[in-house]
């Protein structure tokens, strides 16, 4: 149980303490870098050049690997202790912030690049196109995930009142953090659109918000950890193997479900 509580605790950080290019972010970029590439509006010479442009991106980003591992490491060793350690676990999220900073700088950069690679146009089409997107994004379901949660664990009624409590907490905190994220959403997309890519006003609405990511991100992780702490050995080996099992269906890969937190700062 301890080992789950560890592996899928660091793994959880790793995905949105700093807001870090996870898993599903990395899948989304490249998602949306095929999408720009086999776009049939774009001339032969927009697409070498775009290409030209996410080459050197992987290639920058892969410049940081080192620091991420080495804070896979020390993370490890922080959550081997017995119980929630805030101190150390902030100091660590604050770490590895500023190693997300300048992947999520490299990651601007290369958008504002795109963005003007294509013609004024084009520009409103790619505009138009995500933003029906965004609108046919469904919600998560709590009240459904914590019934998958009940029956597949077989939770007694203290666990269940305990984890509606913590999803009860945790809507409202969502609910709370949204309208900011969307303002700074807003923030850095009119930054990366622009002309030309200011490194100082990118840099700003980051200092900005700095503390908000860093406390939405240990009352996350503390959340998550809360839960794993409700379930007895033989509910984290069901647990462990949910997490693992793919589901199956269309569009039905693992997605964070603070998804729209985790993107407004993927800019």
């Amino acid at each position: 149980m301890k080992k789950l509580l560890l592996s899928l605790t660091v793994a959880s950080l790793l995905s949105v303490s700093a807001y870090s290019i996870s898993a599903h972010e990395g899948k989304r970029h490249r998602d949306i870098e095929r999408e720009i590439i086999t776009s049939p509006s774009l001339t032969q010479q927009q697409k070498e050049d775009i290409k030209q442009i996410y080459k050197q991106t992987r290639q920058d980003l892969g410049i940081y690997r080192t620091e991420e591992n080495q804070f896979r490491i020390s993370m490890r060793a922080i959550m081997q202790s017995d119980s929630w350690d805030q101190v150390a676990v902030t100091n660590a999220i604050e770490q590895q912030m500023q190693i997300t900073l300048q992947l999520q700088l490299i990651r601007a950069k290369s958008k504002n690049q795109v963005f003007n690679q294509l013609s004024a146009k084009q520009q409103a089409q790619f505009m138009a196109n995500r933003d029906h997107k965004k609108g046919k994004k469904r919600n998560a379901n709590p009240e459904r995930k914590m019934q998958r949660l009940v029956k597949a664990l077989d939770l007694n009624s203290d666990q269940q009142t305990q984890l509606t409590v913590m999803m009860t907490n945790d809507k409202a905190q969502r609910v709370i953090n949204k309208e900011q994220v969307k303002n700074v959403r807003a923030q850095l997309t009119g930054i990366i659109q622009a002309e030309e890519f200011d490194d100082s006003a990118w840099l700003a609405v980051h200092a900005q918000n700095k503390q908000k990511k860093l406390d939405m991100a240990v009352s996350k992780i503390q959340s998550r950890f809360d839960l794993l702490s409700l379930l007895n050995a033989e509910q984290g080996d069901k647990f462990e193997k949910m997490m693992k099992k793919p589901k199956k269906g269309k569009g039905s890969k693992k997605r964070d479900y603070d998804s729209s937190e985790n993107e407004y700062l993927s800019n």
